[in-house]
């Protein structure tokens, strides 16, 4: 099962750790009570935007690492732009349209 430390599910000694270490880098988490609570969550989405990471406020084992030994944060990878495949461009006829009938107007009796 991965590392993984949010909101909903968090161990208490990681996030004792965590919150510990945020308050030493100037972070707000809270008191280190081991529970992941709203300002650990404020807490870790700061250093995340600090760093340039996706703000997600989940700590997953490589921003444990980071925040706990103060070490940058692992690079996010550029994403490669796939090259635009490009369409054979053959022409269709146009779709004829089938000429619509008019009611026929009703003769009137003399």
């Amino acid at each position: 099962m991965p590392f993984l430390l949010n909101y909903k599910r968090a161990d208490r000694v990681p996030t004792v750790l965590v919150q510990e270490a945020l308050l030493a880098q100037g972070f707000t988490p809270g008191p280190a009570d081991g529970r992941f609570g709203l300002s650990t969550l404020r807490a870790v989405v700061a250093y995340q935007r600090q760093h340039g990471l996706d703000e997600t406020g989940a700590v997953d084992e490589g921003l444990y690492r980071s925040i706990t030994t103060g070490k940058a944060p692992p690079a996010k990878k550029p994403v490669a732009k796939k090259a635009v495949a490009k369409k054979a461009t053959a022409k269709k006829p146009a779709a004829k349209k089938s000429p619509t009938k008019k009611p026929a107007a009703k003769k009137a009796k003399a």
